[in-house]
């Protein structure tokens, strides 16, 4: 190829015709330039290909790190709703609650306020990317800022539990060891046989002491102030729960080649059907995902459509909510749809939700029921119809 060139161009010379030859000597380097840049192009194209590659793989890896940390969260989450209604459960007797002391029930409830779990997280992939450099792989400028508002969120949860739990595990030895007979309790609940070491008969006589007891007022002062902790870790692991499933979802759009949105604000259009109780517009307007989502309507407080529908009165699209499966139980904040239709007093709600399936007997984070709404918000007929209900079906 280049002796034809060259051929081409000696040609030209011997001929005389210089200004073909400038020509084809412009026209020569011209075609050499263009090879290059598409030798470049393709080259460049080949690193995109790669880099992309990496990007994908290590977004893939982080998902599978945010789902160990949504499973550990929710299994945090669950144990600190036994654990508030176990320290609610055992300050019980000093109200004045016929409590049977020694009933399984109330031994769980003693075991359950020992326990301090703490969030550890995952972040593996994510300190390789920042480590290594390639966090720069990542080609969106809204989900790089995502996963480092994640992981930073990750690690106050953390810092939380770790500040909290030193705090709680002072209380439980300020509030227990004094005033319960802690040998019996382990010995007995949590070892059989030659494993046991129980050195007495379980004596609980403690909690049969009057309210005004200054052992006991001291006892409740320090068990309050352990379940007002572990409500601060509760929130902030649930608070870094949503944030994990929002990640996630952003991910997985974005490797779908989707485009990204990391907020969770209800679309205007959605806000104004519920306020308008507009239930034939919100079923065009609202997705399967929509049901079971946690929309931020306020800062740090989230809130599904289904409870704000309640809490907009809007009841005609709170019926079609429900008829399309929302999940009955979910509690973006504290409280379930059932509790909210009880707090706003909304009786044929209530008896709408429950023939739906809702569960009568859940306990919000606080340690509430219904039952508990209906008298705080003073709602005597919705009350009475409980305790009807309650009756009729245990």
């Amino acid at each position: 190829m280049i002796k034809f060139f060259r051929h081409i161009r000696k040609s030209l010379l011997e001929k005389n015709q210089m200004g073909k030859y400038f020509k084809y000597a412009i026209g020569e380097i011209l075609l050499v330039v263009i090879g290059i840049l598409i030798a470049l192009q393709i080259n460049n194209w080949k690193d995109a290909k790669e880099n992309k590659k990496i990007e994908f793989n290590y977004l893939k890896g982080i998902v599978s790190n945010l789902n160990d940390d949504i499973d550990e969260l929710e299994e945090l989450l669950a144990n600190d709703s036994l654990t508030i209604n176990a320290y609610t459960h055992i300050l019980r007797p000093f109200q004045g609650n016929e409590i049977n002391l020694y009933s399984r029930a109330f031994l769980t409830s003693l075991g359950y306020v020992q326990l301090t779990p703490k969030f550890d997280g995952n972040s593996i992939v994510f300190e390789d990317m920042k480590s290594s450099g390639k966090i720069n792989f990542i080609q969106s400028d809204a989900l790089r800022f995502a996963l480092f508002e994640y992981y930073n969120l990750s690690q106050k949860n953390n810092e939380v539990h770790k500040k909290n739990n030193v705090l709680i595990n002072n209380l439980i030895a300020k509030a227990f060891t004094n005033n319960l007979d802690i040998n019996s309790l382990v010995e007995g609940f949590l070892f059989r046989d030659n494993w046991s070491a129980q050195l007495d008969p379980l004596d609980l006589s403690f909690f049969l002491k009057d309210k005004q007891n200054v052992e006991v007022k001291a006892f409740a002062n320090r068990v309050s102030t352990m379940k007002g902790l572990r409500k601060m870790n509760h929130n902030s692991s649930f608070n870094t729960n949503q944030r994990a499933r929002k990640l996630k979802a952003l991910i997985e759009n974005y490797l779908d080649g989707k485009e990204i949105d990391f907020t969770t604000k209800v679309s205007p259009k959605i806000l104004l059907a519920i306020q308008n109780d507009d239930a034939e517009k919100l079923t065009k307007l609202i997705s399967k995902e929509d049901l079971h989502t946690c929309f931020e309507i306020q800062a740090n407080y989230p809130i599904n459509l289904l409870a704000l529908s309640i809490e907009s009165n809007a009841l005609q699209c709170a019926k079609l909510l429900i008829d399309k499966d929302t999940d009955l139980e979910q509690a973006c904040y504290d409280k379930t749809a059932l509790m909210y239709a009880v707090k706003y007093g909304h009786l044929d709600l209530v008896k709408y939700l429950l023939k739906k399936g809702a569960d009568i007997n859940k306990i919000s984070v606080e340690g509430n029921t219904a039952m508990y709404y209906a008298k705080r918000y003073d709602h005597p007929e919705i009350e009475q119809f409980l305790i009807n209900y309650k009756t009729a079906n245990d």
